[in-house]
């Protein structure tokens, strides 16, 4: 009995060619990734605000933090690229300009996207760490739970043929 993990397995019948498989879902739209990451983002934002200016490092660690949650949660590469963007437009025009103004700050902006584009990988690395642990606990519990119902069925083939 060969069975692919492509999915759940819901059933294998000896009459059947292959696995009766659900099929995987569909992926969210990168457009609702985006707009859930801004959300994440500006209210990060929001919080940092009312952080005050004398603990800069509080201060920009909530943007950084959301983005890393963002891409850890949703594992999405194309949403991440405009969430972090975001995030940067956001830190830079409100928590280190505060008036909306974007302008580069060569001191200030360089160690700022490199900790955005740090958190954002790592964000994606432990997400997907996740997922595949829990992928591979799934598949163990399937495989146990097939296991247990093969040892049921033949104990009780074993009593009627008794």
């Amino acid at each position: 009995m060969r069975v692919r993990w492509e999915g759940a397995v819901l059933m294998r019948s000896p009459r059947t060619r292959g696995p009766a498989v659900l099929p995987a879902g569909e992926p969210t739209p990168v457009g609702i990734n985006v707009a859930g990451g801004a959300v994440a983002v500006v209210a990060a934002a929001l919080v940092a605000a009312a952080v005050p200016a004398g603990y800069p490092g509080l201060r920009f660690a909530a943007v950084p933090l959301a983005v890393g949650g963002f891409a850890a949660a949703t594992g999405d590469q194309l949403a991440l690229a405009g969430v972090a963007l975001l995030g940067w437009l956001v830190t830079n025009g409100f928590l280190e300009n505060r008036a909306g103004e974007l302008s580069w700050h060569p001191a200030a902006d360089p160690p700022l996207v490199m900790i955005l584009v740090m958190v954002a990988a790592v964000g994606l690395a432990v997400g997907d760490g996740y997922r595949q642990v829990r992928d591979v606990r799934a598949r163990w519990r399937a495989e146990a739970e097939l296991a247990q119902i093969a040892t049921d069925a033949e104990e009780r083939e074993e009593k009627h043929y008794a």
